[in-house]
């Protein structure tokens, strides 16, 4: 569905700036608008050279800040200025890497890539997990779980997950990992996501009231005997009728869901643009409906034609990316891969800003959208790591791009022509600073997400807690 069709299903045109009723009756209990996460994570990193920016050729070896309302369009870098529009909501962060990672198992490292950077903790392998997702864990949740149990609804989705794909080889990947640390299913398709959105209440389950009544008689036969069952059967049993009691009343609440302005998703997609917007636009709506708060998409390769490198390969993995350090052109069609992620994210933010919310302000007024990657570069790097945070100016002084030096002494693998050893002596650093800041703007009380500290290679002990302080 196109963004002015979507809006016109919520009762607002592309200039309109009023309430539509069905966003009014799903809040219509709540005093304020909540705050709503969406996790962005793309393959093969970034082109940090295109990527940065120096505004008055700023030292490299210093910690500073600039404020991009002061930066004119043309001092904006290229993956950098599709977004320009968007530019005081934003925080560019210009000082991590995915220094743990570098310390994880050897070899895998798109795999060890795609779990650290969104759980911040060791991979978990079963041997399977170069040529299947079905081998690859982790030892704690992803961010976008740790977030949805603190701000979930109890009688709506916790969470919807997303792979974002068109054509290309490569697919968006399994990034988000429940309390176990066990991979959570990607929905792939704008239809399938409707369905689970709204299809409970607009197609009801005519047996949901019978498996409603079953439970209730379980629980009662459960309660009459509980005193005559063991420590352990009695802990089991109560964990399992909990468990089922939350997925009861989240069913309920799906099937009665008052949402007076549900989209219908286009069955005709065209291309990963159209696809990307499909999903976008079936995410804002789920926002506002309240259907949940926290979304993950997880973005697949585009297709090279799409950025204007399909005459020169097909292959964005193997064609381009692997080839940054040996080939410029690779690295220019990596640069205008990520430019085109930009576009879409755009897109995204201007879909969010164009629906009202319940308290006068705007969807993307109350979300906050954190950009990133399972690696820092296509060359399978982890040095420069480049995340966006976008939105969350409740808890962020945004509208900067800050920099820091790197500084840790975590020695990062990159190509000889960087470093002739092979090694950097120092790494940005670790992204877990990252992942606590974004769980605290989101209310989680906590300064430990994955791993609260580890040990480098000269044996040097690094703190991974607390979150990233420059960002406030």
């Amino acid at each position: 569905m196109r963004r002015r069709n979507f809006l016109s299903h919520l009762g607002l045109s592309a200039g309109a700036w009023f309430s539509p009723c069905g966003v009014q009756n799903a809040f219509a209990d709540n005093e304020e608008a909540p705050k709503r996460l969406i996790i962005l994570s793309h393959n093969h990193g970034w082109t940090y050279d295109s990527w940065k920016m120096r505004p008055g050729s700023l030292n490299s070896e210093l910690p500073w800040d600039v404020h991009l309302s002061n930066m004119n369009l043309d001092q904006f870098s290229d993956p950098l200025a599709p977004l320009y529009t968007h530019r005081n909501r934003m925080l560019a962060i210009d000082g991590l890497s995915l220094a743990t990672a570098e310390l994880d198992m050897d070899g895998f490292r798109h795999e060890t890539g795609w779990v650290q950077a969104w759980t911040g903790n060791w991979g978990a392998f079963n041997g399977s997990a170069f040529v299947s997702e079905a081998g690859l864990g982790s030892q704690s949740a992803s961010l976008d779980q740790i977030v949805a149990e603190q701000i979930a609804r109890p009688d709506r989705l916790p969470s919807i997950e997303l792979s974002v794909n068109f054509g290309g080889p490569e697919i968006g990947r399994s990034i988000c990992f429940d309390q176990t640390g066990q991979p959570l299913p990607m929905i792939n398709a704008p239809l399938k996501l409707w369905e689970r959105l709204f299809g409970p209440s607009v197609d009801p389950d005519p047996l949901l009231s019978r498996r409603e009544q079953t439970l209730t008689f379980s629980q009662q036969e459960f309660t009459s005997i509980r005193n005559k069952l063991g420590a352990n059967a009695k802990e089991k049993m109560e964990r399992h009728f909990e468990l089922m009691q939350k997925l009861s009343q989240r069913l309920d609440g799906m099937a009665n869901l008052n949402c007076m302005n549900i989209p219908t998703p286009s069955e005709n997609i065209t291309s990963y643009d159209e696809n990307f917007d499909a999903f976008s636009e079936l995410v804002a709506a789920a926002f506002s409906c309240d259907i949940t708060r926290v979304a993950t998409m997880s973005l697949g390769d585009i297709p090279t034609s799409d950025f204007g490198w399909g005459d020169f390969t097909d292959d964005v993995h193997k064609g381009l990316a692997h080839e940054i350090y040996n080939d410029p052109d690779c690295h220019n069609a990596m640069s205008d891969y990520i430019t085109h992620h930009a576009h879409q994210v755009s897109r995204l933010i201007t879909l969010l800003e164009s629906i009202p919310d319940t308290d006068g302000r705007t969807l993307m007024d109350n979300t906050l959208i954190v950009w990133g990657s399972e690696l820092a570069n296509g060359w399978h790097g982890y040095q420069q790591y480049c995340p966006l945070l976008i939105g969350g100016s409740w808890h962020f002084n945004t509208g900067r791009y800050i920099h820091m030096p790197h500084e840790t002494p975590i020695e990062i693998l990159v190509p000889r022509t960087i470093d002739a050893s092979g090694y950097t002596s120092v790494s940005g650093r670790p992204h877990q600073h990252l992942l606590v800041s974004v769980a605290q703007a989101m209310g989680v009380h906590t300064d430990i997400i994955g791993l609260s500290h580890v040990q480098s290679q000269n044996g040097d002990w690094i703190d991974c807690s607390g979150p990233i302080v420059e960002l406030f």
